[in-house]
Formats: structure tokens, sequence, C-alpha cells
């Protein structure tokens, strides 16, 4: 026994019990019987397998391994959340902007598949100067290249936010907007007033010289200045509804002018019953949120079988590096996000600049 380096002890369910000694030469068995004369150490190998003194190895890897996962987990959440949050914050001042139109409002079928095929929106906000780049931009899905129109009982293409003739109706929709040889009714929705002469020598064009809004009032129109750091530029009255504060501030541009409900008047000319085909260019200096959001909350998105919208933001500007303008308190993620939305709802939606 004085070669007994260890006694594994095995249970077993007799009172007789074997027991095996690791020695320096060849393994020996014996059989004992309790109580026993030799003094040794006992490993309950059916309790604890490994070798004594060994150390926890597995439990130590598994720790590392769980702690590792966490800590990965954990940090993509963060830079996921980050890059995100202002969006999420947005989304909540603006509600209406992502749930189902009112009810009444159904989105045709095949528009639904037909999203899936228009050009892919530019989620990231480009650098260089985008003057023109909507009206001519080869990769727009157009609805009528994808569909029939021949169903349709009138076509109607309503430009909110005209400013002149051919501002967008003379030099975008007239010559590129594809319309399978059928003629469109064509409203031209301009409030500022230097534009309405124009309008009164063009045939086959109806004028609704007031401002497009959420509800029929007066509204300030016109435009507070741009200001980047030092610079400031004064704006003539065009295209946007600003609050009264700017009527008093003495250095913004604004008029008062008479502003109409637009979803009351699109629901008395669009005749959805009738199979009425209606295209809408919305570019309207920031104002579009608001009446988006009307449309969505009313039900009046459904009306509208093609939207081109410019959704302004603080852009970069040319003079200072790295400054925005301070006009629309708008980003593009906010802007893109819009974008998602109305076509996650089954809007048929491109962006315009």
């Amino acid at each position: 026994m004085s070669q007994c380096a260890a006694f594994i002890v095995h249970l077993n369910s007799s009172h007789r019990h074997q027991y095996y000694i690791e020695t320096k030469n060849p393994p020996l068995s014996l059989s004992l019987s309790p109580p026993y004369s030799c003094s040794f150490r006992l490993l309950l190998s059916d309790m604890n397998p490994r070798r004594p003194n060994s150390p926890p190895t597995t439990s130590l890897k598994l720790i590392v391994y769980v702690t590792i996962i966490i800590f990965l987990v954990l940090t993509s959440l963060s830079m996921i959340l980050g890059k995100f949050y202002s969006i999420a914050a947005w989304n909540h001042r603006n509600p209406n902007l992502h749930r189902r139109p009112a009810a009444g409002c159904a989105v045709p079928e095949y528009k639904r598949r037909l999203i899936g095929d228009l050009e892919p929106l530019i989620a990231e906000e480009p650098t260089e100067v985008w003057e023109g780049l909507g009206k001519q931009e080869k990769n727009i899905k157009y609805l009528p290249t994808m569909s029939d129109l021949r169903r349709k009982n009138r076509l109607i293409y309503i430009d909110v936010g005209a400013r002149d003739y051919e501002s967008s109706i003379g030099s975008w929709f007239e010559k590129q907007y594809p319309k399978q040889n059928r003629s469109f009714e064509i409203y031209a929705v301009e409030a500022d007033r230097r534009f309405h002469g124009e309008y009164r020598s063009k045939e086959g064009v109806a004028l609704l010289p007031y401002a497009a809004w959420i509800r029929n009032e007066t509204v300030v129109f016109g435009s507070k200045p741009i200001v980047v750091g030092k610079k400031v530029w004064r704006m003539r009255p065009f295209g946007r509804i600003e609050g009264a504060g700017e009527e008093r501030d003495g250095v913004s541009a604004v008029e008062r002018v008479a502003a109409f409900d637009f979803v009351d008047w699109l629901k008395t000319v669009v005749r959805p019953a009738a199979e009425d085909f209606v295209v809408v260019k919305m570019d309207v200096e920031g104002t579009e949120i608001k009446l988006i959001e009307d449309m969505v909350r009313r039900g009046a998105i459904c009306l509208v079988d093609e939207l081109f919208m410019e959704c302004h933001f603080d852009r970069y500007v040319k003079c200072c590096s790295g400054q925005r303008i301070n006009r629309f308190n708008y980003s593009y993620d906010q802007c893109y996000t819009l974008f998602s939305g109305l076509r996650e709802m089954g809007v048929v939606v491109h962006q315009w600049w």
C-alpha cells in the first residue's frame, strides 16, 4: 500500500466496493470490506469525475463567452438606438405619418405589389447640389409605365406649389410624364400673386390662387430669412406658410393670403368610384408635412395614385463648410422616414427635388 497514489471509489449497490489503485507500476485491483485499514483519499468519481485539484476550465470559459456575447449585443443595440433616436422622437411627434390610413381609405392591391418595383429611395443624404435631380432622374419608375390607364375615367394632375408654368408643369409634366396618349385635367395651386397672371393665358390649366392647407383660413405666407453663421439671406414671399411671429419680426418676407382645405377640395374633385387617376406634385417649402399628416388622418391619401413630393430639410450650404440652413427644422433622416412610411402604406411616392 506504500505505493498508493489515489483510490477512486466506485459505489456499488452491495456493501463490498471495488477499488482501483493508481500506482507507479501497472494498475492493481483488490477487494476490501469496510472498515478500511489503509489511510487514503477517497475521490467519489460518480460525483466529481475530474482529477483532484483540476481547475474548473469549462465553467470559466462559459462565463467568458457569455460575457463577450452580452457586451457585443449591448454595444450593437447602443449604436442602433443612437442612430435612430432622433427618428423615433420625430415619429412620436408625427404619429399620423406611420399608421394605417383612415377607415374607408383602401389602397388597391395591384398598387401595393408595384411598390417593390419603384426606384429605391435615396437613403443617404447626398452632398452634391440637387437642383433639378428629381425632374431629370432617369431611374424614376412612373406608374403609367407599369399599369394600364385605358380603364381610367378622368386623368387629373394637381401641381401643389406650381409657381410659374415652366417650373414643373411645362418643363416636366407636359414633356416627360408618360400619359399613354391620354389628356389630363391640370390644376395649378399657387398662392404667390406674382405667378397668377401667366396662367390666364394657359389653356387647359385651372389656377387655384390660394395656399394649400389643412383648413380654410387666412395665413401668413412667405419666408423667414436663411441664417448661416453671420450671413443672412432675406427671401421674397414664396411657397411656405409661416407663423404669426414671422409677421412681426421685421426681417421675414411675408404677407397674408387665403388658404383652403386641400383634403376637402380633393374629395370634391376626385371620384374614386369613377376610377379617376390622380397625380400630385407637392413642393410647398415645408408645409408638406402638415398636408400629408392631414391626408392620412382623413383618408384622402388613397385618392392619390402617384405622388411626387419634395420633403424640405436643413441642408448643408456651399458657402460655409459644415453649416446648415435653419429654415425647416427637419433632417434628411426624418424625410427618409416619411417616404418609407408612405410606401409601407401602399402610396406610390417619389422623392422630388
